[in-house]
């Protein structure tokens, strides 16, 4: 009798031999899973830190991850970026903007290009109110009234100031006729240059609308550096940050990033070089660093990780501005360094793959253990960026995750039999 209940206990499976054979089976999968996991974790480790940091935006978005996927992530860097960016108690002490706006020209017979005798009164204006360097930021493509385009560059012979100005490089569409015309104007000026590009090229604006880096000169171009870049110089500063991300400044409370002044009030004061207005300006000219550049409604505004909390895109001249800012006040955004990356990565890749593989007959807490990782790699980047001034990459950093879930699950459920 007793021989008939042991062999009713092994058909059942609840007998001492199979509890046996069950333990040693769950043990090796146990250790086949942690195998797996060090091996990913592994490379993951050592592979993360060798691709370029875009090549989440270039490659994951286009291939399996959704781009909805990456920009969301990218959202993510922008949102923390805009919460953690500095917020002085007052504009920036050395930089100011002079905004030609519609206003301006409404007297004019035409918008664009903007009236040549007008820049060169502005010039001459901001010249005399002790402006130490005046940056254009105006595309000189085509010729306008020939007197006018002369009488400018007459101007720029004589200004005191340092000036700047800029043009559009080879990235730029533009005609052969006026790329030939905006050249030889630049070499007449004789004045440095830099590129107003904000972005690198039109393949990365199809990527992401978002400004987040300062555009690095084309290879072989005759414009070396960015227009923030050579105003930089004009002003003394000598080398530039490694790193291409833009420092961001928030606007102080009840108050402009930067002053900003209505390029009529610079024309006006010019006609009463003795009067309060005239003495008013030069007071907050004197010694900065002056940007001019035209604010038409609805053209050159650009999203930043700022729009999150300002609620509005940036005109091309204040990003060159925050650029300049960063460069003079020598703030730093760092992309995380290979060690950092790899760290994280192989953290990644340890967790994914426990993940898929102990609940990889679990569709449902598979999701909610990858959304929970998320979040909490978002977290961790929060506290990187706080810490450390660095953006963690994090679209890389899901990849990763999802993908060693993924494997793992796959691995569990169609190749290990139970």
């Amino acid at each position: 009798m007793r021989v008939d209940r042991d062999i009713g206990a092994i058909e059942r499976g609840d007998g001492p031999l199979r509890q046996g054979v069950f333990a040693h089976s769950t043990s090796h999968k146990r250790r086949l899973g942690l195998l797996i996991a060090g091996a990913l974790t592994i490379a993951a480790g050592l592979g993360l830190p060798r691709l370029p940091h875009d090549w989440a935006m270039r490659v994951l978005s286009p291939g399996w991850m959704p781009h909805q996927i990456v920009q969301l992530l990218e959202f993510s860097h922008d949102i923390q970026v805009a919460l953690l960016a500095e917020r002085p108690d007052k504009p920036h002490p050395e930089i100011a903007l002079v905004l030609i706006t519609d206003e301006t020209l409404a007297a004019l017979p035409y918008i664009t290009p903007v009236d040549r005798g007008l820049v060169a009164r502005l010039v001459k204006s901001l010249d005399d109110l002790g402006a130490r360097s005046i940056g254009l930021d105006i595309l000189f493509d085509q010729a306008t009234e020939p007197a006018k385009d002369e009488a400018l560059l007459t101007r720029f012979g004589l200004t005191r100031a340092n000036l700047v100005l800029g043009g559009a490089d080879e990235r730029t569409p533009l005609s052969a006729r006026r790329r030939n015309w905006q050249d030889d104007f630049l070499k007449r000026a004789g004045k440095p240059i830099g590129f107003f590009n904000l972005r690198y090229d039109v393949r990365e604006a199809a990527l992401t609308h978002v400004i987040r880096s300062r555009a690095a000169p084309a290879e072989g171009s005759v414009f070396k550096m960015s227009f923030a870049e050579a105003l930089a110089r004009s002003a003394g500063i000598q080398s530039f940050p490694d790193s291409r991300r833009i420092s961001w400044m928030r606007s102080p409370p009840d108050s402009e990033t930067f002053l900003v002044v209505d390029a009529d009030a610079i024309l006006a004061a010019a006609k009463d070089p003795g009067g309060v207005l005239s003495m008013a300006l030069e007071n907050q000219i004197h010694g900065r660093i002056i940007l001019v550049g035209v604010d038409l409604l609805d053209r050159d505004r650009h999203p930043t990780p700022l729009s999150v909390v300002e609620r509005s895109d940036m005109l091309g001249v204040a990003i060159h501005a925050q650029i300049l800012a960063g460069l003079l006040d020598g703030r730093t955004l760092d992309d995380l360094n290979q060690h950092g990356v790899a760290a994280l990565g192989a953290m990644a890749a340890f967790f994914g793959v426990l993940i898929g593989w102990f609940a990889a007959r679990r569709k449902l807490v598979v999701t909610i253990l990858i959304g929970a990782g998320t979040l909490a790699m978002m977290g961790l980047s929060l506290l990187v960026l706080w810490q450390f001034r660095a953006i963690v990459p994090m679209a890389a950093l899901v990849a990763t995750l999802v993908a060693s879930a993924m494997f793992a699950r796959l691995v569990r459920t169609y190749v290990v039999r139970e």
